[in-house]
C-alpha cells in the first residue's frame, strides 16, 4: 500500500478518471497484501488472487497491469531487482460474440427519428462510435468545422482515444445541428439544458427508446446496450472496407501498430473519405 500510494502521483499524472479508477479497483482486489512488503511477494502471492477471483478477463488483465506499472517504478527506486507481474498467467478469453444492431433494426431506428424520442441519438452513436461517456460529454468545443467537413474531436480512455477525430456522416449532420440549436451546457442535453449522466442516459432515454420502437424489451437482461452502437459503428466501417489505420483512428483504440502511431497522422480530411464509404 505505501508503495502504491507513492506511485500514484507519478504513474496516474495526466491519466483519465476511468483509468484512475480502474487501478483503484486493481489495488483493492489485492488487499490480503495491502500490508506486506513489496520485494517479499512472489507470483505465486498474486497468481492465487488471480485464480481466486471470480471476474472478468479484463478486470484480472487490470491487476497484472498495476503489478507490472508497480514492479517497474520500484525496480527504478532499486527496491526489488525482478519482475514478478510477468509471470502471472491470465484465464483463456473465452470469445463471446456480443450483438450489434441489424441492417433492419438500424432502418428501424432511422424511421423512428422524430417519432421516438432519443433514436436520433442512437442512430448517431451508430455512425459515430462513441462511447456512451464520450457521447454524453460533448460540447460545441467537440465540434470542429474546416473546409466543409465536419468532425468530432477528442475522447476518453487511452490516449489514442484522447486524439480521435471523427468525421461526422452527412445523415447525422442534421441531428448534430439541431441538438447544437438547444445550447445545453452539452449538445445531447437534457430539456433544461444540462446533461445527462452515463447510467441516466443509458437507463431513462436509450433503453426506453429501442423499446418504443420494439427491438427489444426495456428489461434486464438487455441484448442491445449502448456499447452495441460502438460495434454496429465498427461493423459497418469493416464492412465498408475502411483502411486498417482509418478504422483504428476513428475508434479510438490504443493498439497502433508502430508504423501507425509513428508515421500515419490523422486529420479529418484524411478520414472523411472513410466515413463517406458508409451505407
Amino acid at each position: 500500500e505505501e508503495l502504491y500510494e507513492e506511485w500514484k502521483p507519478i504513474g496516474l499524472k495526466d491519466k483519465s478518471k476511468q483509468l484512475e479508477d480502474s487501478y483503484r479497483a486493481a489495488f483493492n482486489k489485492l488487499i490480503d497484501y495491502h500490508n506486506t512488503k513489496f520485494r517479499e511477494l512472489r507470483t505465486g502471492h498474486f497468481q492465487k488472487i488471480i485464480d481466486d477471483l471470480n471476474q472478468s478477463r479484463s478486470a484480472l488483465s487490470d491487476i497484472k497491469t498495476l503489478l507490472g506499472l508497480l514492479y517497474k517504478y520500484a525496480m527504478e527506486n532499486d527496491i526489488v531487482q525482478k519482475n514478478y507481474a510477468q509471470f502471472i498467467r491470465l484465464p483463456i478469453d473465452k470469445k463471446i460474440v456480443k450483438p450489434a444492431f441489424s441492417d433492419l433494426e438500424l432502418k428501424t431506428i432511422k424511421k423512428s427519428i422524430g417519432k421516438v424520442d432519443f433514436a436520433d441519438c442512437i442512430y448517431f452513436m451508430c455512425y459515430t462510435g462513441l462511447r456512451i461517456t464520450e457521447f454524453v460529454s460533448l460540447t460545441k468545443f467537440s465540434v470542429h468545422e474546416k473546409n466543409g467537413i465536419c468532425a468530432l474531436h477528442g475522447g476518453i480512455k487511452t490516449d489514442a482515444g484522447k486524439d480521435k477525430i471523427v468525421p461526422i456522416h452527412d445523415k447525422i449532420k442534421p441531428i448534430l445541428y439541431d441538438w447544437m440549436k438547444k445550447n445545453g451546457e452539452v449538445i445531447f442535453c437534457r430539456p433544461d439544458g444540462t446533461s445527462y449522466s452515463a447510467d441516466s442516459f443509458r437507463r431513462t432515454c436509450f433503453y426506453h427508446a429501442l423499446a418504443e420502437m420494439g427491438i427489444q424489451e426495456d428489461k434486464t437482461p438487455y441484448r442491445l446496450t449502448p456499447h452495441a452502437t460502438r460495434r454496429t459503428f465498427a461493423t459497418m466501417l469493416s464492412k465498408a472496407g475502411v483502411r486498417e489505420e482509418d478504422f483504428i483512428a476513428m475508434m479510438g483504440h490504443s493498439d497502433y501498430n508502430v508504423d501507425i502511431e509513428s508515421y500515419i497522422y490523422q486529420s479529418a480530411e484524411k478520414l472523411h473519405p472513410a466515413i463517406k464509404m458508409l451505407p
